[in-house]
């Protein structure tokens, strides 16, 4: 069964930036496709779309697994008043999208 998990920590000796981490598992028969995530944030009447990470030129599934990551400035994750709640939707090629969990916080 296919588990995608979205993991944002502050990035080491990058004061104000952050790392954000999308993996994957499970994706069996998935070798060499193409994946990539689109990190956004989650609201009432619509989320926000932050940015990309990965892409069809050059991340891939490797094996039955995937880690899409990038390190980014806090102003990225700041998606509205108070707390930020960001998740990530995973598109795989052949396998279509899947969204992660929920990330808390005050970026």
């Amino acid at each position: 069964m296919e588990k995608v998990t979205l993991t944002i920590t502050r990035a080491q000796d990058r004061p104000g930036y952050y790392l954000v981490v999308v993996s994957g598992e499970g994706f069996i028969h998935s070798n060499g496709k193409a994946c990539s995530a689109k990190i956004r944030g989650d609201d009432p009447l619509f989320d926000d779309d932050l940015f990309t990470i990965g892409g069809s030129n050059f991340t891939h599934v490797a094996g039955s697994e995937f880690s899409l990551s990038l390190v980014v400035h806090h102003s990225q994750l700041d998606e509205d008043w108070g707390e930020d709640e960001i998740y990530a939707q995973v598109w795989v090629e052949g396998r279509g999208t899947f969204r992660t969990n929920t990330v808390k916080g005050h970026f």
